[in-house]
């Protein structure tokens, strides 16, 4: 008799464990903290939503490259966060009135000096943080050309509801031949909060460039050329006839005389914040960006 109440609460005991199994693995422990669980159901629509994330971050990237490998001018509209458009306007502000190149020297999507080539293509995409409830992701690629290969991270949040890029961590090797990372916003940030330098006076050294006057439709049409030597050449774009001069600087005049001939000089005023030269005529010349 013993026996037999022994087997029957052997069964019940197991039915009842056996009940409790599989009405609690509706359940899964969450990595949210001791004691927190999530359903089944929650922890499947974040997973979804994590990989729909990461479709719409890829898509971005792969939209972003094939824009600049149009050489699209807005980029920075379509794909930047408020506060990465922001910063990149005051380091330009900051910049404008430099006569030589300031802190941007390349196309910070692409680092190229040159003009973007058609072949751009982010390969090898790896997400290395993303956290869709903050709306935050970093993203580690190759970005792929003819012309060159680059390895770069995009950092990402959810702004307005769309992921938009925040900053862009670049990489390079140090002096022990290590890869080192470098944040472009940071760099920006520390660029800006350093002390503006004081506008150096015109010399040969930072004059040196060319100079085009443009038509209505902005096309060069005559060109000057100031030489880091002291000397200088004019002419029309296109043409392989040029004038050879001698130029001195006096202030922030420019003046030109013609070699071997017997005339008076030619001298222009030059402008540090639109860096244009301008002749009594009111002829204009603007730098131009030259490789």
């Amino acid at each position: 008799m013993q026996s037999d109440m022994k087997k029957s609460f052997v069964f019940v005991l197991s039915m009842m464990l056996l009940t409790v199994g599989f009405t609690g693995c509706k359940y899964f422990k969450s990595v949210d903290g001791p004691g927190m669980e999530r359903d089944s159901a929650d922890i499947a629509a974040m997973d979804s939503m994590a990989m729909k994330a990461k479709e719409d971050i890829a898509g971005l990237i792969k939209e972003l490259y094939a824009a600049a490998s149009q050489n699209a001018s807005d980029i920075d509209q379509r794909f930047a966060c408020h506060a990465w458009r922001d910063t990149v306007a005051a380091v330009e502000k900051k910049d404008a009135n430099l006569p030589e190149i300031g802190f941007f020297n390349d196309d910070y999507w692409t680092m190229m000096q040159d003009s973007n080539p058609s072949d751009l293509e982010a390969r090898d995409i790896k997400f290395e943080q993303l956290d869709v409830e903050k709306g935050r992701a970093t993203v580690d690629y190759t970005l792929y050309s003819s012309v060159q290969t680059v390895h770069q991270k995009l950092r990402f949040c959810r702004e307005d509801g769309d992921w938009r890029v925040h900053d862009i961590i670049r990489f390079y090797t140090d002096s022990d031949g290590k890869e080192v990372q470098s944040s472009l916003m940071k760099s920006m940030q520390d660029y800006l909060s350093a002390p503006q330098e004081e506008a150096s006076e015109l010399n040969y050294t930072n004059m040196d460039g060319v100079y085009d006057s443009l038509d209505e439709d902005m096309n060069s049409v005559s060109r000057i050329s100031l030489n880091a030597d002291g000397t200088a050449t004019w002419c029309m774009v296109g043409s392989l006839n040029y004038t050879e001069y001698t130029y001195r600087i006096e202030g922030n005049t420019i003046c030109m005389k013609a070699k071997g001939v017997d005339s008076e000089e030619e001298c222009y005023e030059y402008d540090s914040d639109t860096r244009t030269l301008k002749n009594e005529q009111g002829a204009v010349f603007y730098r131009q960006v030259v490789d």
